[in-house]
């Protein structure tokens, strides 16, 4: 009965002076550990560079000339010659289209004529027989053979047939017309490439068309473009024909150089950037639309610009970080940098000149944890 009083009393004592402990040290002993650890780190400087000013876009090419190819004539598409990736020439027959309106218009047409025509013989024989009934009377009236009342009304009968005549004839004409214009219409219905290029798109056939419709779609792709944004306090550096190397990311296409062709109005906003295009010539057909590409411009003059050592530079989720030696703890910092291949790396926003940032050890490092430069930890 002793021993187990006393285990009683010495597990009751320990729960005590466990107690006590959590109350002086808190619900997470172990906090106060962490806090009191101390990370030596090698820390750089931010600094504070003079540099030649090099503008870098990203991005896609697309054609510097894409056209929709569209139907005058609505109607029904009744075959299509070509397909996306397809290459075609200026003028060639690249779908048909047929409509059924057009085709009943033109047959009335038709009908109509052909039985206006049936008349003209008709007429034309009526005022055959007309002029010569007049002769007839004038010959008789000269004669005195008959009344001068009936040549007058021979006169009236020829020159009724005659007006007949010309009448039908006038018909004729415009029926002719409006099946030119009908037929001219038909010709429509032969949708012909209005450039040469590549196909980017297509409909099927046996879809309905107009002209609000686009058949097909041609780019041009003997010269591609590149479009971006740079910021607007370059504009003044920027003009038509700065040249920008081109480089394609994949494949084993070389760089080639292209050619500011377009500057967007600038915005007056604070901080905006404004829309260049960049053209690229592409006549040996090495470049293709939708490769990724990347473009340097190199503009006049320098530019004092903030750097740090590449080793600094963290990433997640998209953004860019380093963390900052603040009061002996490491401080996260969001960063903006620029040309993430090159050492050091140019950074927008987001530190100044003479920060500390930590570029060894980050693997271990965490917000808040704190640290100690290596230079002062070596201090006596």
């Amino acid at each position: 009965m002793k021993s187990a009083s006393w285990l009683v009393s010495v597990v009751s004592a320990a729960a005590v002076l466990l107690a006590l402990g959590l109350f002086a040290f808190g619900t997470n002993p172990w906090q106060r550990f962490l806090d009191d650890v101390e990370v030596v780190v090698t820390v750089a400087q931010v600094k504070q560079e003079s540099r030649p000013v090099v503008l870098r876009l990203t991005g896609e090419l697309q054609p510097a000339v894409e056209v929709e190819v569209v139907s005058r004539l609505a109607g029904r598409l009744t075959e299509v010659k070509f397909t996306t990736g397809d290459s075609v020439t200026v003028g060639a027959v690249v779908a048909t289209v047929h409509s059924g309106e057009l085709a009943e218009r033109v047959r009335s047409v038709e009908a109509e004529l052909n039985a206006t025509r049936k008349q003209l013989l008709e007429s034309e024989q009526q005022a055959a027989v007309a002029d010569k009934q007049l002769l007839r009377h004038q010959e008789l009236h000269r004669q005195d053979l008959i009344a001068r009342r009936e040549m007058e009304q021979a006169e009236l009968q020829a020159a009724t047939a005659r007006a007949q005549l010309e009448l039908v004839r006038a018909q004729i004409a415009q029926g002719e017309a409006m099946l030119t214009q009908a037929r001219k219409l038909q010709q429509l219905a032969r949708i012909v490439a209005p450039i040469s290029g590549v196909i980017t798109g297509a409909l099927s056939s046996g879809v309905f068309v107009n002209e609000a419709r686009a058949i097909l779609t041609i780019a041009q792709v003997d010269a591609l473009k590149l479009t971006g944004a740079v910021p607007a306090r370059y504009a003044e550096r920027l003009h038509d024909g700065l040249s920008a190397q081109v480089s394609p990311r994949q494949g084993t296409v070389n760089p080639r150089v292209g050619r500011v062709i377009r500057l967007d109005s600038i915005s007056k906003t604070v901080g905006a950037d404004i829309e260049i295009e960049i053209r690229i010539d592409n006549h040996d057909r090495a470049l293709h639309i939708g490769a990724p590409v990347d473009a340097t411009l190199s503009l006049e003059g320098q530019e004092q610009m903030l750097t740090i050592p590449r080793s600094a530079l963290q990433s997640a989720a998209g953004s860019h970080y380093v963390y900052q030696v603040v009061d002996g703890r490491a401080v996260r910092r969001v960063v903006r940098p620029e040309d993430l291949s090159a050492d050091p790396v140019i950074i927008r926003d987001g530190l100044k000149v003479g920060d500390r940032v930590i570029i060894g050890r980050l693997g271990e490092i965490e917000e808040g944890m704190r640290v100690r430069p290596a230079a002062q930890a070596q201090r006596p």
